[in-house]
């Protein structure tokens, strides 16, 4: 198994950046399989002063989004038990998630997944490898 890939048995997810006392209304849910990825967004975010709690597929996104209720959720558009596709379907469906602002990144560069996720209610999408300074930019945004 590829180390920077989690598995999806049982609800793990990992509390990073400044801790949950202090994460309280300002956590960041980053839901990707590739952990290094989770880290690389995770220390951008905490330079910010922004909490990040990681999830590693769709399935512990959503409960993590309905228990912790983040500012706002990154979420890859391709991982496994339901894809970006299907968590940000899940979100909008939801009465506790249904106005968290939501990112969508993806490696994949198909016109068709920014309209699709934007159509779904994406405030954007992050193409990897990720632009620093747009992300920065665009937590900004959010953050305000």
């Amino acid at each position: 198994m590829d180390e920077r890939k989690r598995p999806s048995a049982g609800l793990k997810y990992e509390l990073a950046g400044t801790g949950p006392q202090r994460a309280i209304g300002a956590t960041v849910l980053v839901v990707d399989d590739d952990a290094e990825m989770t880290r690389l967004i995770g220390a951008v975010l905490a330079s910010r002063g922004l909490a990040t709690v990681s999830a590693y597929d769709a399935v512990q996104g959503f409960m993590v989004a309905q228990r912790l209720q983040p500012k706002f959720i990154l979420v890859d558009w391709h991982m496994p038990a339901g894809g970006g596709l299907q968590l940000l379907r899940q979100l909008r469906h939801n009465h506790v998630t249904a106005s968290i602002p939501v990112v969508v990144v993806t490696g994949d560069s198909s016109p068709s997944i920014q309209d699709e996720a934007i159509e779904l209610g994406a405030r954007g999408v992050l193409h990897k490898p990720i632009d620093t300074a747009i992300f920065v930019e665009l937590v900004n945004t959010l953050v305000a």
